[in-house]
């Protein structure tokens, strides 16, 4: 009886360990491309703000000055 267990443990042991590595590939891969589209959005956010920065800065520009006159 105590062979058959043991290679039950050996067996289940082995599934184990692979299952926990490929989580773990799992989770990095999860990792690096949540990056990649974090990164994106922000580069695109920034982007849109920035060019909506730059278009209305003649109407900001004299409540800007107003502003900072007072």
């Amino acid at each position: 009886m105590g062979c058959l267990e043991s290679i039950f443990g050996l067996i289940f042991g082995f599934i184990g360990l692979v299952l926990g590595l490929v989580g773990a590939v799992i989770a990095i891969v999860l990792v690096i491309v949540l990056a990649i589209v974090g990164l994106v959005v922000a580069l695109v956010v920034g982007l849109v703000l920035g060019i909506l920065f730059i278009a209305l800065l003649p109407l900001l520009l004299p409540i800007l000055l107003l502003i900072w006159i007072f």
